[in-house]
């Protein structure tokens, strides 16, 4: 008997230690990993995630999204949830109506990701 009791205040304590110790993931350092497989795999891991996301923001809050990915090899990866061609016509009209220039550096965007090849650029600036 004393035995098992030994067991279950072993096992509560570890319990108790597990819940005071926050169990998070560490940050990765962002820079290009070097190891090719190692970056297909993130590659791909990450490029279905994103998919994913804007598939699920579109669901969610009748967003109409279109993404764009290019790996490093060239290979072109689309997300849209309405056609491709009507969304990127769309865009284009709305820069032409506002007024900006078609150049990165005079653009602000709230929270756009541009994914490019094995690189993740993140902006996050609001229209001025």
């Amino acid at each position: 008997m004393g035995a098992s009791t030994n067991f279950w205040y072993d096992t509560k304590s570890v319990i108790e230690e597990i819940k005071k110790k926050k169990m998070v993931r560490g940050k990765i350092e962002m820079k290009r990993i070097e190891n090719a497989t190692s970056r297909q795999v993130t590659f791909s891991k990450r490029r279905s995630g994103l998919l994913k996301k804007a598939h699920e923001l579109s669901v969610l809050c009748d967003a109409q999204i279109a993404l764009i990915i290019f790996s490093q090899s060239g290979r072109l990866f689309e997300y849209s949830n309405q056609r491709m061609e009507q969304m990127l016509e769309r865009y284009r009209q709305y820069v032409a109506d506002d007024g900006r220039i078609n150049n990165i550096g005079e653009f602000q965007y709230e929270n756009l990701y541009i994914f490019h090849q094995d690189n993740y650029l993140e902006l996050a600036a609001s229209y001025s």
